[in-house]
């Protein structure tokens, strides 16, 4: 049976040097950079519009990606959320209106130009709320705060549910300490592009980007801002199975090399399980979002959860799927 990788027809991916804390792993995909798009260094976040519309300018010579379920928060205005992702053709700004608040009694617009602001990704659950196509590309900025509120109700600490505001979660002072000093213990490999992310054992997520500078650009958003915030969220609902990830036993008495020895084997026993854990994964449905300046977009639906894919030429070049 194909993995997921080779399904979608990625190719050339290898897996990098894994990392895992506490019920975390991080498979690391590394591969070359593929497609011909826009710098993340040249896509800015421009303005919210109005409530439900966020702008994006590319100042580069090629097409640029948002990446999906961008976030955005910031003090001047009320915080707002991509319901995916978005394409920005060479040299333009794009307002998308299918946009959605995620701070539901908070009045006011946002602007780039805050240096307040903070971008992140969805936490994977509402991501999965807007896999929805109707949902996703309907013109209702609240269209998330009952799925925000549901999200919010027992954790506790502090968190209240009493609104649609994800802000009474990442601002809480002790979630906000906890992803900071969690999401710190990741960091990107030589060559990364991508990963593929599990919680106790579980294969959650899976993220590709087009270019290692990419990867760089967004790593944090994704680890931290969607990957980390479910996890701590699950762990203060006491929803959390104990780490599967049992590291070999090593004597006090080993040396250096026997040590390196062991290690490395333990590495390539892990990797060799990352196929049979995607080969579990079947595509539902595709769905084609739209094709703009030559990048399609396709909405992916799998048998447990599903996300985005772009392609550039008939060639995948970007996917974000929660699995």
């Amino acid at each position: 049976m194909k993995s997921l990788l080779e399904t979608l027809k990625f190719t050339n991916i290898t897996i990098g040097d894994i990392q895992s804390v506490d019920e975390m792993t991080v498979f690391p995909l590394v591969g070359p950079n593929r497609g011909n798009v826009a710098s993340p260094n040249n896509l800015q976040f421009s303005r919210t519009t109005g409530y439900g519309n966020m702008e994006f300018k590319n100042d580069d010579e090629r097409p640029a990606i948002v990446p999906a379920y961008t976030m955005v928060r910031g003090r001047g205005g009320q915080d707002h959320a991509m319901t995916g992702t978005g394409i920005v053709p060479r040299k333009e700004s794009i307002i998308f209106n299918t946009a959605c608040c995620v701070e539901q009694r908070q009045p006011g617009m946002l602007s780039g130009s805050d240096k307040d602001n903070r971008l992140d990704i969805l936490p994977i659950t509402l991501r999965k709320d807007l896999l929805d196509y109707n949902k996703r590309t309907k013109k209702e900025y609240g269209k998330l705060w009952s799925d925000i509120i549901r999200w919010l109700k027992g954790i506790g600490h502090g968190v209240s549910s009493e609104a649609g505001h994800l802000s009474y979660f990442y601002d809480n002072v002790q979630v906000k300490k906890a992803l900071e000093d969690f999401a710190a213990e990741f960091e990107p490999v030589e060559g990364q592009i991508g990963a593929i992310i599990l919680f106790s054992g579980v294969p959650v997520g899976l993220e590709i980007m087009p270019t290692n500078a990419h990867w760089d650009a967004y790593w944090k958003q994704l680890i931290r801002g969607s990957y980390t915030a479910e996890l701590f969220r699950l762990k203060l609902l006491g929803k959390v199975k104990p780490s599967t990830l049992i590291m070999p036993e090593i004597s006090p008495t080993a040396k250096p090399e026997e040590i390196k020895k062991t290690l490395e084997d333990f590495m390539s026993h892990l990797k060799k399980d990352v196929a049979p854990l995607l080969e579990n994964v079947t595509i539902a449905n595709i769905r084609t979002i739209g094709n703009t300046a030559g990048l399609q977009t396709d909405l992916l639906i799998t048998n447990g959860g599903g996300g985005d894919i772009i392609y550039q030429e008939e060639e995948p070049i970007y996917i974000s799927l929660v699995l």
